[in-house]
């Protein structure tokens, strides 16, 4: 029995996701696709635009066997820290053989070339990573510029370059979301010793930033903007795999936007006097929130995390920061869990009456406890893994509160949700 992994948002769901569960199954010659899911916040420092069971039965309808939950804290982390927490999940869960992702390039040896190089940190790329921050890039392209400079002499990242422009082919490989997320799933496989075999999936159709509701695979990001503008339903379902669009249909009226966690982020404001021990917030970012916290009320969301952005800060780090803030997702608490294993169960969101022979795998070879009830959490869990179910409970919860009172529909706690079942 072969299993792939899949690390996804499905932020939401759309035919292009169909297309990678398809697809990496056929790949990696896989009997069952486990996906690692992010909860109802995800890496862009956002609450999810539909609820993670309704991302999680889109995908089971589509190919997936199994939905795992990936804990809060790495799901509205940075790429290292999201990338850390899936592929140790993968790795406890026991049974999985390859992991498949959707990248802008498939030139494998280059995604490890970069994870390498980002292990080892030799020390011609360090000084010039030091003296890019010095000249006052954002560390993202300051390690960016670094990484082009230091892999443009190793000849192996020239396998698939046929451009003749090692550089250009390098920026446009460094530059992409998707390959960031592919070198940090490959560092993270490295750094564990794993088994699991890493496989680039070349995307195609839409960027990943596209806001155009076009081509044979639009972007999320087209979709959610479409959503929030209530664009006509003839422009979004062509998008939309035909056994979710029901669902689809059906979810639109319970959308939730970053908007919508202005109340909960403006009480963080009025009521904090430091932002400092909250993760992603340094000492000079959160001297700067204290600053324009009060005019900053009243502002959209976006309006906020603008006016806080700086030349070394990027947004997406604003963005993430917020969302820590609101969630109280703190810089010593995500230490303590990486520090004493990473991740401490498996949430199950979902699975397929067609992979019991999965479920009994990894019941046999994982080492985590299997939450599928979660009034069992505190019997199963102590400590620091405790301290990350509370963590994961409050995300859920306050998500499911903005829903509720938004659109006055009964809240239902996690208590009494179950993991949806596909028959």
């Amino acid at each position: 029995m072969r299993t792939v992994g899949i690390i996804a948002e499905y932020n939401p769901f759309h035919t292009g996701h169909a297309y990678h569960i398809a697809q990496a199954k056929k790949i990696s010659g896989a009997d069952y696709a486990m996906v690692i899911m992010s909860p109802d916040f995800v890496q862009r420092g956002t609450p999810a635009v539909f609820d993670k069971y309704t991302r999680t039965q889109m995908a089971l309808q589509c190919g997936a066997d199994l939905v795992i939950e990936l804990p809060v804290c790495y799901a509205s982390g940075s790429a290292e820290f999201f990338a850390e927490g899936a592929i140790a999940l993968l790795n406890r869960i026991g049974v999985v053989d390859t992991l498949v992702f959707g990248a802008e390039h498939d030139d494998l040896a280059l995604f490890q070339a970069t994870a390498d190089l980002l292990l080892e940190e030799p020390e011609a790329y360090s000084k010039m990573l030091k003296a890019f921050l010095k000249e006052g890039f954002t560390y993202p392209k300051a390690r960016s510029e670094a990484l082009i400079r230091t892999l443009e002499s190793n000849t192996f990242s020239c396998i698939q370059n046929d451009s003749g422009n090692t550089q250009s082919y390098l920026s446009s490989f460094l530059s992409s979301p998707n390959n960031i997320l592919g070198i940090e799933y490959c560092k993270a496989l490295k750094k564990t010793k794993s088994r699991i075999m890493p496989i680039p999936l070349l995307r195609f159709g839409s960027s990943y930033n596209s806001t155009s509701l076009d081509g044979v695979f639009c972007s999320a990001s087209a979709l959610r903007e479409g959503i929030q503008r209530e664009e006509d339903m003839e422009e979004l379902l062509p998008f939309i795999p035909v056994s979710c669009r029901p669902l689809f249909l059906d979810s639109l009226k319970r959308t939730v936007f970053a908007d919508d966690m202005l109340p909960f982020i403006v009480n963080k404001l009025l009521t904090e006097q430091s932002f400092s021990h909250i993760l992603d917030i340094s000492l000079d970012l959160s001297e700067r929130i204290q600053n324009l916290r009060f005019p900053s009320i009243g502002k959209s969301f976006d309006e906020l995390s603008e006016s806080l952005k700086t030349k070394q800060v990027t947004k997406a780090r604003i963005n993430r920061a917020l969302v820590h803030l609101l969630l109280d997702i703190r810089t010593d608490a995500v230490d303590s869990f990486r520090q004493k294993g990473t991740v401490f169960y498996a949430k199950v969101l979902g699975f397929s009456k067609n992979a019991v022979s999965l479920l009994h795998a990894i019941k046999e070879n994982s080492d985590l406890p299997f939450l599928t009830k979660p009034a069992k959490a505190d019997s199963l869990l102590q400590g620091a893994g405790l301290n990350m179910w509370k963590q994961d409970l409050y995300a859920s919860h306050l998500y499911r509160s903005v829903v509720s009172c938004k659109y006055h529909v009964p809240f239902r706690t996690e208590w009494e949700t179950s993991p949806i079942i596909l028959p």
